[in-house]
């Protein structure tokens, strides 16, 4: 088995879903990371869905015949098609695991979590306050009412902070354009220009889809703005400022500016960072998993696209789209997580058991997993599995087409037999796994430095299968390895020398 190079490009996509509904008309994120990262991924296996229930000649499933899904005809074993059935049968706008109700209490709380010293802003208080009907009118249908009162009092963009600019630096691979720094399934993200001219970045949210509840749609903007406003103010997390409305009437989450890029960018124009730069951009991305998970927060789509770096190289994490609040102030225990969502490259194996969006995991630990993968990808510019189950069981009758159990269960090449062979050596010694020293996912011939002791420990801890053993981020940054890693401040270390894990910096029109 080969691995491409990051620069390498394949027609992968990793979703990024809530639960699987009756809704047509989804809207499919692709991701960068899967395009560029790995051959032999879920383009290699064509997650094929045997739908015909007679065996080929072979003995092998055959192959699916075109199927109906959400109003659109797919034939779910084309290898030209997506990897997995979840990123056609999903949409946005479904329910959140949290109600908003619930996501508010707990920002506006008073100790024992730091979250309720943040404060929100008036804007999403007033999105569902009802408007008054004229006289003209003493009737007017929920809808409008709802679409009226969503923009009272809201702050307009361009009045409160000023007016978009023009992106020199936009990237052509995150869809970016003359006008978007970058672009998604979901939104799209430009910059701003203050009168005291200081640039912003802008989250612009795509109009309400025609099939999306007007609920739902609001839902998704207060939850993302929420969590990324609870959870802001420190170093190694993007701050994000307000929600408004441009002059086209989308919403808007305005957010600071990290002119450095991605960590994928980075990867790929400065392919040969040292071990201890590698060490720095890990140990920066676990302080800022730790406030996340402090405050009661899983992320849920940790990986390179979604950490961003200040021109200096300082690592922050950002989107919250898929975030989840798993301990409120008034929760003594933290509740877990449904619905699959993420990227499948970076999913942990019981995310693969999955069989219904009411079955439960532990976010956290999610965090922990991908956090690992994300080290792989900057150490060897490759993932450490294809994906993290081989063989996996039947998927029970009552599992929703398209869970990751039944996408699973229904792998015409089982998998990853590579991640069954680091899960059998590491019963034995989890210090001596191939993986540690023979990545099998390399791109290169050339042979990779092993692995260090203090790095595989800590790795392996990380990368444990069972979610229960696996390490939290705490136990993580309290290892020797991280213990050791000197951590620059902006690139800037105390010796007088300065790590280089950041971009040539970039201008804006």
């Amino acid at each position: 088995m080969t691995m491409p190079s990051i620069t390498d490009s394949m027609d992968i996509t990793s979703s990024r879903t809530t639960s699987i509904q009756e809704t047509p008309s989804p809207k499919i994120r692709n991701g960068r990371l899967s395009q560029l990262f790995h051959a032999h991924s879920l383009h290699g296996r064509k997650l094929d869905i045997q739908l015909a229930h007679q065996p080929s000649p072979s003995g092998q499933p055959p192959l699916a015949e075109p199927v109906p899904i959400n109003g659109s005809t797919v034939k779910l074993a084309d290898p030209s098609r997506r990897a997995s059935i979840q990123s056609l049968a999903s949409s946005p706008g479904q329910k959140l695991s949290r109600s908003i109700g619930s996501i508010f209490r707990h920002f506006q709380q008073p100790p024992p979590t730091p979250v309720a010293s943040l404060g929100l802003l008036s804007s999403p208080s007033s999105i569902n306050k009802p408007s008054v009907s004229s006289s003209n009118n003493p009737t007017p249908s929920s809808s409008s009412v709802s679409s009226q009162s969503a923009y009272d009092h809201v702050d307009r963009l361009e009045t409160k902070y000023g007016a978009y600019i023009k992106p020199n630096d936009r990237k052509k691979h995150l869809g970016g354009n003359r006008k978007n720094l970058a672009s998604g399934a979901t939104a799209v993200i430009r910059l701003v220009q203050t009168r005291e001219k200081k640039i912003l970045a802008v989250k612009e949210f795509s109009k309400k889809d025609k099939n999306e509840e007007e609920r739902h749609y609001l839902k998704r903007m207060q939850n993302e703005y929420c969590i990324g406003k609870a959870v802001s103010g420190h170093r190694h997390v993007v701050s994000t400022m307000d929600l408004v409305i441009d002059e086209h009437h989308r919403w808007c989450t305005v957010m600071e500016y990290c002119a450095g890029g991605d960590l994928f960018s980075l990867l790929e124009e400065r392919p040969s960072l040292s071990y201890m730069e590698q060490g720095c951009l890990f140990k920066q991305l676990l302080l800022g998993l730790q406030h996340l998970h402090r405050l009661g927060i899983a992320h849920r789509d940790i990986k390179p696209e979604n950490l961003i770096l200040t021109l200096g190289g300082t690592l922050k994490i950002a989107d919250f789209g898929v975030a989840d609040v798993v301990q409120t102030c008034f929760e003594k225990e933290p509740h877990e997580c449904h619905e699959w969502c993420g990227s499948e490259n970076f999913w942990s194996p019981e995310i693969w058991a999955l069989t219904t969006p009411e079955d439960g995991y532990d976010g956290r630990a999610l965090d922990c997993w991908s956090a690992a993968v994300t080290y792989f990808c900057i150490r060897h510019h490759a993932l450490p599995f294809r994906c993290s189950f081989y063989r996996a069981p039947p998927a029970p009758p009552h599992a929703k087409l398209g869970s990751p159990a039944f996408v699973a269960a229904q792998a015409a090449d089982l998998g990853d037999r590579g991640y069954q062979e680091y899960v059998d050596q590491r019963k034995k010694d989890p210090m001596n796994c191939r993986l540690w020293v023979d990545h099998p996912l390399h791109a290169s011939n050339k042979p990779i430095d092993p692995l260090p002791d203090p790095v595989r420990a800590c790795l392996s801890h990380l990368l444990d299968p069972d979610p229960i053993q696996r390490w939290t981020v705490d136990q993580a940054l309290d290892h020797e390895w991280l213990q050791q890693v000197e951590m620059c401040q902006d690139g800037k270390l105390d010796n007088g020398w300065r790590h280089y894990h950041c971009l040539p910096t970039p201008t804006v029109a």
